[in-house]
């Protein structure tokens, strides 16, 4: 595994020798919808080399934190399989659904037998 020192002073080399360093947090999609490395879209700089022989090294600079989802619904941010306050509210729901119906059930038993 790489060592952040270890990325740090390929980099530094890297600079020293005329290469371009792209550092940053990976997104995808981007902003362009494309691949983003911190604030380039790294297809821009790939592309301005096209038909060239490239190296291109990536290197860690630290573990991968996973990030919190984010619920469509709601919005709210959670870890897991599902939205905690989504699931919350449709069990719920479910409840209510329920006790309404067990309702009308012995209302309509009422009804009936008088």
């Amino acid at each position: 595994m790489i060592i952040r020192h270890d990325a740090e002073a390929l980099a530094a080399t890297a600079r020293g020798l005329g290469a371009q360093v792209i550092r940053g947090a990976v997104r995808y999609p981007g902003r362009e919808g494309g691949l983003d490395v911190g604030d380039v879209d790294i297809e821009g700089p790939l592309c301005e080399l096209k038909d060239q022989e490239v190296l291109v090294i990536v290197a860690p600079l630290r573990p991968v934190q996973k990030a919190p989802a984010i619920c469509g619904q709601c919005g709210t941010r959670y870890e897991g399989g599902e939205c905690p306050a989504c699931s919350a509210e449709r069990e719920e729901a479910k409840r209510v659904v329920e006790e309404r119906l067990l309702f009308d059930q012995e209302f309509s038993v009422l009804l009936s037998e008088g």
